[in-house]
């Protein structure tokens, strides 16, 4: 379904004008729409592409994970197994709630020979919120121990604020300049009830159900994109601003199936595999447009439009495997690997065009690449008579698709914390980067030099 509204506004009426200045008037306005139209091409990119701050991957939470450098498919001992590996929920013997908090900040810097005036230009942007929340319920049936969970997690952070300057030299002393402010703020996150089941008393079956669905504002994001335009043409100066605002909501459903293999307690095996699903976009945006000549004012106008599309968003499963060695009570290594069909990442319109999300290009110039994760972690446990204090650290790759290329990211991170009675807190650094990459404006000649930091704080609390 489309809605659109259109209004143009001149400041004076063709019909008195002289029939020669009319005549040149109407070729200067076809020139100078050509102009306009290829100014705002890269803009109009930026605001139709779907834009995400954090790791495209669907990873999962918590202090500990993240500590761990992400390797926590076959660790999964606390309630944020619900987003790595539900099988491992079984782990946990007593009722618990448990609650993360997260901070996040992300900057880079521009690279381009299509566009040196971009070059230096660095943006920066941070936020934080609760990132999971959950409360964990086990007991027994059936002769089998069970556990259920209902958990709320927050997986994509939207959020984007950044400037950019266009320079256009068109020969003969023309030119068009423009201006760029592009801001975003959102994130998307789901309601996800979990269940365990341990099959054998060596394996472990677990399910996560993600409803995905602006309950609260969980799940949407909103946009705004500011551009300033001007330069000269014939001799003719011009100036022209427009405003484009954005809201979007997303809403699907999907799973998480996890299993868990313990051998010999020295070894541990999971394995978790994410269905794809097809989401609901419901995008609603409004335009206002300025166009000022001041030495041809007949040529000033102004629009407003508005628009309202329904789409479909593809997104794709993913799976990954992982290994933990526990070498004695205190030391434990994990290793996972991960991959997610990001060429199934599509956008199909209400007319059933298909696009590919990151670049808003058509699926003939090309597809997401799909990816694979290397994960890698560690943990010492420093045990004394009423307490347990942690030390982790870990090792990634993470890549994620940019247009129809692939960014290569890599990172590191450590953690610790503190368990005393009923209570467990944990706290870790996440540092992630990537040179060279295709940031916010794939496929446009445009590179970034990225990192991002995240700070994330976990508390759990056993009521027994």
């Amino acid at each position: 379904m489309q809605n659109i509204r259109i209004s143009i506004m001149g400041t004076s009426p063709v019909t008195r004008m002289p029939r020669r200045l009319y005549a040149s008037g109407a070729v200067l306005l076809k020139v100078l729409a050509a102009v306009f139209i290829i100014s705002l091409m890269l803009p109009a990119r930026i605001a139709n592409a779907v834009e995400f701050s954090s790791s495209l991957n669907p990873v999962g939470s918590g202090a500990r994970a993240t500590g761990m450098g992400g390797a926590f498919i076959a660790i999964v001992d606390d309630a944020t197994a619900a987003s790595w590996n539900p099988a491992g929920l079984i782990n946990l013997e007593k009722p618990e709630f448990s609650i993360v908090y997260s901070y996040f900040n992300r900057s880079h810097s521009y690279n381009s020979d299509v566009h040196p005036e971009v070059v230096g230009s660095t943006q920066t942007m941070d936020a934080n919120d609760i990132n999971y929340a959950s409360i964990a319920y086990p007991f027994v049936l059936f002769g089998r121990n069970m556990i259920v969970t209902f958990n709320y997690q927050r997986l994509y952070d939207m959020t984007k604020d950044n400037s950019l300057n266009f320079n256009a030299d068109l020969g003969g002393g023309n030119f068009n300049n423009t201006r760029v402010h592009y801001t975003q703020d959102g994130y998307l996150g789901a309601f996800s009830p979990a269940i365990a089941i341990q099959v054998l008393p060596e394996l472990y079956f677990g399910a996560t159900v993600n409803i995905w669905d602006d309950f609260a504002g969980t799940s949407h994001w909103e946009s705004r994109l500011d551009t300033t335009g001007s330069g000269q043409l014939g001799g003719n100066p011009f100036d022209e601003t427009s405003v484009r605002t954005t809201k979007n909501t997303f809403s699907g459903l999907n799973a998480h199936l996890g299993l868990l293999y313990n051998l010999k307690s020295k070894f541990a095996f999971g394995f978790v595999y994410k269905t794809p699903f097809e989401a609901d976009l419901t995008s609603e945006s409004e335009l206002v447009r300025n166009q000022t000549f001041p030495l041809t004012d007949f040529l000033n106008s102004s629009s407003a439009s508005s628009l309202t599309t329904n789409s479909k968003m593809s997104i794709p499963a993913s799976y990954g495997i992982g290994i933990a060695y526990r070498h004695s009570d205190s030391l434990t290594f994990a290793l996972d690997l991960y991959r997610t069909e990001w060429s199934d990442f599509v956008l199909t319109d209400s007319v059933g065009n298909q696009t590919n999300p990151l670049t808003t290009l058509p699926l003939s110039e090309g597809r997401c690449k799909d990816t694979t994760q290397v994960r890698l972690g560690t943990e010492y446990l420093l045990i004394g008579e009423k307490t347990i204090v942690p030390l982790r650290a870990g090792l990634f790759y993470d890549p994620e698709p940019s247009g129809t290329t692939l960014d290569d990211y890599y990172g590191f991170s450590l953690g610790t914390g503190v368990a005393y009675g009923k209570y467990i807190f944990d706290v870790s650094y996440q540092y992630r980067f990537g040179n060279g990459v295709g940031g916010d404006l794939p496929n446009a000649g445009i590179t970034s030099d990225v990192t991002q930091h995240t700070v994330m704080t976990s508390l759990i609390y056993h009521f027994k």
